[in-house]
């Protein structure tokens, strides 16, 4: 740039001039410092700090402005040499969270390249979130889709759950019903935070990741031993416990948790015991992880995360004069993630990280003839009424990173192979591979401009996959005033069930199509970051836009209403636009935060909404408030013909609110809450055409106003 001077070696003839401390007084290495001269001389310098944070620059008087991270940023007219060594200070407040999704190492979430999102855990604990659903429903750009029967699916700007990757620790989540990933079966007991990176990860994660990506972070223990024990309520019959225990040296850490689920069915009508439209679940949850750290430069750990599920579709009874049955439906999900991860330093600056798992999912329908009165039950001898589907992934993703000053840069594989087995699929087997190279850099050039580039070469066994660009840069225009952009491109394969799914039987009759395009995406992002940070209190103002084009998105269509025939097919190209402002507050005591989302779908409709999170801390007690407006979501539903149909789901408000406090030396932690503090249970809607449509005009949005109470005790000893 311009009239710019790095002062290098031949500083050292100027001698120390002056010194960067912490408040602490412990020297700060490797600080840039940035120096304009008053009078005279008008070059500007930057110049970076030593060993013993001592910055050289000839005599004189200067502006001076230092900005590092976790410290407020330090403006002020000075004279060198300088008398008293310059002390950046702590913030009463947190500045932001580190982030790993899509990086070489933790970064601090502003100096991210890719748009991310951080749930913390404190977050979730005071939104007494037993799963991920009850954080995302109040969070900006995020729709719920919520199916009492199959579940509940997160859409990211306007694309939905098949276009979202689900990850635990950086392993794809497997799994998918009605193409997304089930969020109410994925339980944060044991996660540390949620990271979630809106728009493609298609360069990095591969297939499904072309509308963003969820990661949940488990945690890490950091004692020689603890020990954790938790019970949570919640007014609508849920009833939730379980514990966690790690310990061992540093070099040999063993952990386990586990936990057990249980809702007990809720509809607006108390009356009514069974046919309950939020129906009956119950999970156990287990994660058993060993770490073997023998030194500094290496770690391996095994995890081994399973879930088992049984959901209850009870039915309206049967009443004759000899008998009174029920034809029920129970639905059994089983999820093995065995994964396990290594990393190795040959320096400080180059690392391998190697990633491997064996994921195994397997869903079991059954129907029953229950007789009501001895409560016997037999399974009904019907062809397509028992069905066993299994799907079985080899997954295997790692890479070596090299993290320099001014260079990063990070090469990699990945192996995908997937496995489909079951009555409800074609000829009882699917399967398709998946087996890529992928590669990023990112280049600082100078201490504004920063560059990434990125790149994905696949293989799939049974689509040509495309050469994906990404190409994101950031621009710090002043130390308070960023501006990121970025391209990707996106790709999707259509899943073994989209192309071989062979649903028949009774009112069903929904079958794949094996002729499928595979999803195309070119995806544009900015956004424009203004921060006022001083040592008790921050300010940051957001201004976001993104922009998704899709060709051939691949939707659900009713070819044939009187034979029910229903198959997938590629419909016409699919946009999204979308502006985000959102305003930030945080001192020591306050954390609050205002914004909203304006989408513009396929270039016809508008969907907006609003929200506002709040938690204020006071002698001890945090109160937090949650709340978020959905207005109106267009839903488009494709045809035959390839034309696209319109509808809709109606507005309405949520928020959740909470009082939580620390006790007994901070070991035991209680939460109060109330969700849904509206009282919302559905809202207007007109879905009709769609395969799961009902007859009424409403769809299902939460189970009215209910009360919560969470305890967990926490004992810990040690720190490593």
């Amino acid at each position: 740039m311009k009239n710019l001077l790095l002062v290098g070696g031949l500083s050292l003839l100027w001698g120390q001039s002056l010194r960067v401390l912490s408040e602490e007084g412990e020297p700060l290495r490797d600080i840039l410092v940035r120096l304009e001269p008053i009078g005279g001389e008008k070059r500007r310098l930057l110049v970076r700090s030593d060993s013993l944070g001592g910055v050289q620059v000839p005599a004189g008087r200067y502006r001076i402005r230092i900005e590092a991270e976790g410290f407020v940023p330090f403006s002020q007219e000075i004279g060198v040499p300088a008398s008293e060594p310059i002390r950046l200070m702590r913030p009463s407040y947190q500045l932001s969270e580190n982030v790993i999704t899509g990086s070489y190492a933790p970064i601090q979430e502003l100096r991210s390249l890719y748009p991310v999102r951080v749930l913390t855990g404190e977050r979730l604990q005071a939104q007494g979130a037993l799963y991920l659903t009850q954080d995302l429903i109040t969070e900006l750009n995020t729709r719920l889709a919520q199916d009492p029967n199959l579940g509940t699916f997160a859409t990211l700007q306007g694309l939905g759950g098949e276009h979202v990757k689900v990850l635990l620790d950086g392993v794809p989540v497997l799994g998918r019903v009605n193409g997304s990933i089930d969020l109410s079966q994925l339980p944060l007991s044991e996660v540390e935070r949620v990271e979630i990176v809106e728009g493609p990860m298609s360069v990095l994660y591969g297939t499904d990741a072309m509308g963003g990506v969820i990661n949940l972070i488990t945690r890490t223990s950091r004692c020689e031993w603890e020990g954790r024990a938790r019970f949570q309520y919640e007014g609508v019959g849920v009833y939730d416990a379980g514990f966690f225990l790690a310990g061992g040296p540093a070099k040999h850490r063993l952990s386990l948790s586990a936990g057990r689920y249980y809702f007990d069915g809720w509809d607006e009508n108390p009356t009514r015991p069974r046919a309950q439209l939020w129906r009956p679940r119950e999970q156990y949850n287990f994660l058993l992880s060993y770490q073997l750290r023998p030194s500094d430069r290496f770690r391996l750990r095994f995890q081994a995360p399973v879930g088992n599920e049984t959901f209850f579709n009870l039915k309206e009874p049967t009443i004759t004069p000899r008998r009174i049955y029920a034809l029920d439906e129970y639905y059994y999900t089983r999820r093995a993630l065995p994964m396990t991860d290594m990393t190795y330093h040959f320096s400080p600056k180059l690392r391998l990280d190697q990633q491997a798992a064996f994921l195994s999912y397997r869903r079991i329908r059954n129907v029953v003839y229950k007789d009501l009165v001895t409560l016997k039950e037999t399974l009904v001898p019907i062809e397509g009424q028992q069905d066993t589907t299994q799907e079985y992934q080899l997954w295997g993703r790692g890479g070596v990173s090299y993290a320099g000053e001014s260079f990063s840069f990070q090469v990699g594989h990945e192996v995908q192979h997937t496995i489909v087995t079951g009555g409800r699929i074609r000829n009882g087997r699917a399967e398709m591979g998946d087996y890529a190279l992928w590669g990023t850099g990112e280049w600082n050039i100078n201490s504004q401009w920063a560059i990434r580039p990125g790149f994905r070469w696949a293989y799939n066994t049974r689509y040509r996959a495309p050469f994906l660009p990404a190409l994101h840069l950031r621009w710090s225009i002043s130390p308070s005033l960023t501006w990121r952009i970025g391209y990707s491109r996106g790709f999707r394969a259509p899943s073994l069930r989209e192309q071989f799914l062979y649903l028949v039987f009774t009112n069903h009759n929904i079958q794949g199509n094996p002729n499928l395009r595979p999803e195309h995406s070119h995806h544009i992002h900015t956004n424009l970051t203004w921060s006022y940070a001083r040592p008790s209190y921050l300010w940051r103002v957001r201004l976001s836009a993104f922009y998704n084009d899709v060709r051939d998105i691949i939707q659900l269509v009713v070819v044939n209403p009187m034979t029910l025939f229903t198959t997938y097919f590629n419909i016409q190209r699919f946009r999204t636009l979308g502006i985000q402002p959102r305003i930030e507050l945080r001192t020591s005591a306050v954390s609050a935060w205002v914004g909203a989302t304006f989408t513009e779908y396929r270039g016809q409709r508008w969907g907006w909404e609003a929200a506002a999170q709040a938690s204020y801390q006071w002698r001890g007690v945090t109160f937090s408030a949650f709340f978020k407006y959905q207005g109106q979501t267009p839903i488009f539903l494709g045809e035959e013909n390839g034309e696209v149909t319109w509808r809709w789901i109606g507005g309405f408000p949520w928020l959740d609110i909470s009082v939580s406090r620390l006790l007994w030396g901070e070991r035991l932690g209680v939460t109060l809450g109330m969700r849904n503090v509206f009282g919302i249970t559905s809202v207007q809607a007109n879905l009709a055409g769609g395969v799961h449509a009902g007859e009424g005009f409403s769809s299902p949005v939460g189970m009215g106003r209910y009360p919560f109470v969470r305890i967990e005790y926490h004992l810990r000893k040690g720190q490593l």
